[in-house]
């Protein structure tokens, strides 16, 4: 049984450290967990410039227009960055105040598009986080195409996942 256990861990262990080093392209904003749940996704907006796409993601955070995170009513906190900026830094706590998530948004515009490569990561010990990751990220870019709440701006998008095992967009809406 000891074996077992030591096996099963030594599988983590690897698994992690896989999904670690397949993420090397977009960057993370770190936890202090070991081994803790993550996504890293990268979305693509065609007829949004940056600058748009982050006013629509820093007036969801702020909660204009009523807006209110959709997953299970979490709290937004935009840590570093502007509209203007690359790079966005934001923390995520749970509707019930428990856990914390941290996300890193880096911006590359190219004329009216936007290509935003996103993490989200854990801050706790956990594996298995139902989407909670993807969700942190998703909700605050995503628009009707999945009957998500807007707070100013419909945004039109693709995404496409680098280290995400867990994205189900069902999920986001709670």
């Amino acid at each position: 049984e000891a074996a077992l256990c030591a096996t099963a861990m030594l599988l983590l262990l690897l698994l992690s450290l896989s999904a670690s080093l397949a993420s090397a392209g977009i960057s993370c904003p770190g936890s202090k967990a070991w081994i803790h749940a993550k996504c890293s996704l990268t979305a693509n907006f065609p007829s949004s410039s940056c600058e748009d796409v982050a006013t629509e993601m820093i007036s969801r955070i702020n909660g204009e227009n009523g807006w209110k995170d959709p997953h299970n009513g979490g709290t937004y906190t935009l840590t570093s960055g502007s509209a203007s900026a690359k790079v966005l830094t934001t923390k995520r706590v749970t509707g019930n105040g428990q856990y914390t998530d941290l996300q890193k948004w880096t911006l590359n515009g190219e004329g009216s598009s936007c290509e935003v490569q996103a993490c989200s990561e854990s801050q706790v010990t956990s594996i298995i986080d139902y989407s909670t990751n993807y969700c942190d990220l998703h909700v605050l870019y995503c628009g009707s195409q999945d009957g998500c709440p807007v707070a100013n701006s419909d945004l039109k998008y693709t995404e496409s996942f680098d280290s995400c095992s867990q994205h189900d967009k069902s999920k986001c809406i709670a």
